[in-house]
């Protein structure tokens, strides 16, 4: 799990410093990375039959649907639980599916 994070984190802070110019929007890119790492901690900590990186993906993917709104930092939160219990949902879905195919198979 650590080589992962450290395989994330670096990919993450190469695209934030290339795309963070203006000394006002570091620092709340900072907090903006800050949250989206603990959100990631937590929601994988909460559903640990999704992948990290999925659980990565899938707060990512609220990032930026929560960077159209105009408090992006309030709304991120609800945004990525959501992602991820839909992320579980499939997940619970296709294990499932893998099941009753491998049942059939023996029968």
């Amino acid at each position: 799990m650590k080589n992962e994070q450290k395989r994330v984190d670096q990919s993450v802070h190469s695209s934030t410093e290339s795309t963070n110019r203006n000394p006002g929007s570091r620092v709340f890119a900072g907090r903006e990375e800050a949250l989206k790492w603990a959100l990631v901690r937590k929601l994988s900590a909460q559903y640990p039959e999704i992948g990290d990186r999925l659980v990565y993906q899938a707060v990512n993917e609220a990032d930026a649907l929560a960077s159209l709104t105009s408090v992006p930092l309030l709304v991120l939160p609800s945004l990525a639980e959501e992602k991820v219990q839909t992320l579980a949902a499939w997940t619970a879905h296709q294990r499932f599916l893998r099941d009753c195919e491998s049942a059939a198979l023996a029968a």
